[in-house]
């Protein structure tokens, strides 16, 4: 008895909206906040794409410090 599942899901079907992220599974796009997520993984760190999705911006060396210090606590 051959029982195989076919997952047609909801291909180019919109189920969300948001300014946070953007997918183009085609492209093979991830994007954050207007950044590529390839970008970000070679140029940033945790701490900063973090702030960046919080804050809507990447931080400085001031932002960033104060709060890599508030992730610690």
């Amino acid at each position: 008895m051959n029982h195989s599942i076919i997952n047609k899901g909801l291909r180019g079907v919109t189920v969300a909206s948001t300014k946070i992220s953007d997918v183009d599974g085609r492209a093979g796009k991830l994007i954050y906040r207007g950044y590529r997520i390839q970008d970000l993984a070679e140029r940033t760190s945790f701490e900063e794409v973090a702030y960046l999705l919080v804050f809507e911006k990447l931080p400085d060396q001031k932002e960033l410090e104060c709060f890599a210090a508030r992730l610690k606590q």
